[in-house]
């Protein structure tokens, strides 16, 4: 199956957007305890970077991964009538193994959720288009949430007096866990992860309401699949699409900024999570169409594919921003968590995803898949597949950074 230049660009988009977020935030993937909230805001303009990753970059990015990989899900079973959803499903169960080890070294992994929600897709491919297309705007807007948050405004739950030890203070929770993350307790830190992580992983992806919006966008990046979309880019109306999605998308952000200012009343605080949930769609479209936009220009097609060879190895790209960051913070590494303003981090993200641009573009010089992808391939075919450029190959691969 010949790749497509555009989706693997696009992902080396996401990718960078992902990176950039987590460095802000420190890598820490838990909720942060009283006593260190504003950890990273040493200089004033912390406070700006502050403004634009929560507002431009969080719940952004990951939605392009996310419909992304529902895309892919098209592209490997969906239009192929004698594919194996057997073996997409092996290959799932390849995809948590890693995820697995991922997340015990760090928490906030999503390749994990992915595999289980990707297991939960295989069902779809047989779904009517138009019923996909309308379950994953239902999901991806969050509408169960939302019910439940509203229920929960007019219906208060009772509380129920248990002891202690059945129901642990989250706050002491967190507060352990970044401890543990500040003082370099490697073996704790897996053992933590490997455990109670979990639950922390599913409380969060309840909370934040992506239990339901992650396989909202599966279904929204199946349904691209099945519109053809991929195969017709150079159809698509990008400029219209640009225009409608930054009239609506834009002003939901605003709407979000004001509305869920935690001196507001929980109704306020409502509305502006569903101004949230919404603006978590446009603004990815936004992003996504000014990304084709400049792809298709003759004058910035050659930035663009700059983040070709990174998107190709997304898998491994992603993990290396996850073992660099974790290096950065954690304790075992460099325990700079409480030492580094958030701007900073950003920059070097920002230097650290250019030069997994160069190394991937070195890497596909010499060999046919990332390394991790070299992997998860084998391990899907159950044969070893031949990882070094051969050299009537070579002078076919389309260096894309020159």
């Amino acid at each position: 199956m010949k790749r497509i230049e555009e989706i693997d660009a696009m992902r080396g988009f996401a990718l960078f957007g992902i990176i950039m977020t987590h460095m802000f935030q420190g890598y820490p993937a838990s909720f942060t305890p009283p006593k260190y909230v504003g950890f990273n805001m040493i200089f004033p303009i912390d406070s700006v970077s502050q403004t634009i990753i929560q507002n431009l970059f969080v719940g952004k990015f990951y939605a392009i991964f996310s419909m992304l990989f529902g895309l892919s899900f098209y592209l490997i079973l969906g239009q192929k009538e004698n594919s194996s959803a057997l073996k997409f499903a092996w290959r799932l169960v390849l995809l948590f193994l890693i995820g697995y080890i991922h997340h015990i070294h760090y928490r906030g992994d999503f390749l994990t959720v992915y595999a289980v929600f990707g297991m939960a897709l295989i069902p779809f491919r047989k779904f009517p288009t138009k019923l996909i297309l309308i379950l994953g705007l239902f999901f991806a807007l969050n509408v169960p949430g939302n019910f439940i948050k509203a229920i929960a405004l007019i219906q208060p739950p009772v509380p129920v007096n248990q002891p202690g030890a059945i129901n642990p203070n989250p706050v002491e929770m967190a507060m352990n866990y970044f401890q543990l993350i500040l003082d370099g307790e490697y073996q704790k830190l897996l053992v933590s992860n490997s455990t109670i992580g979990f639950i922390n992983k599913y409380n969060y992806l309840k909370f934040s309401g992506r239990l339901w919006v992650i396989p909202g966008l599966f279904l929204l990046g199946l349904w691209v699949g099945r519109k053809k979309w991929h195969e017709n880019i150079e159809k698509i109306p990008l400029k219209k699409l640009i225009l409608v999605t930054a009239f609506i998308g834009i002003p939901l952000v605003v709407i979000n900024f004001y509305l869920s200012a935690p001196a507001n009343s929980e109704l306020t605080r409502f509305v502006g999570s569903i101004a949230k949930d919404v603006s978590n769609i446009f603004i990815p479209l936004l992003y996504i169409g000014l990304v084709l936009l400049l792809y298709k220009s003759i004058k910035t097609q050659k930035i663009v594919k700059q983040l070709i060879p990174v998107g190709k190895m997304g898998l491994t790209t992603y993990v290396l921003q996850s073992a660099f960051g974790i290096f950065i913070f954690y304790g075992y590494g460099l325990g700079l968590l409480l030492k580094l303003s958030g701007t900073v981090a950003l920059l070097l993200g920002l230097l650290f995803f250019i030069g997994q641009i160069y190394f991937s573009k070195w890497w596909f010089s010499k060999y046919r898949f990332g390394p991790l992808e070299w992997f998860w391939r084998s391990g899907t075919n159950r044969s070893w597949q031949t990882m070094k450029v051969q050299n009537s190959e070579i002078n076919n691969i389309q260096i894309t950074i020159k």
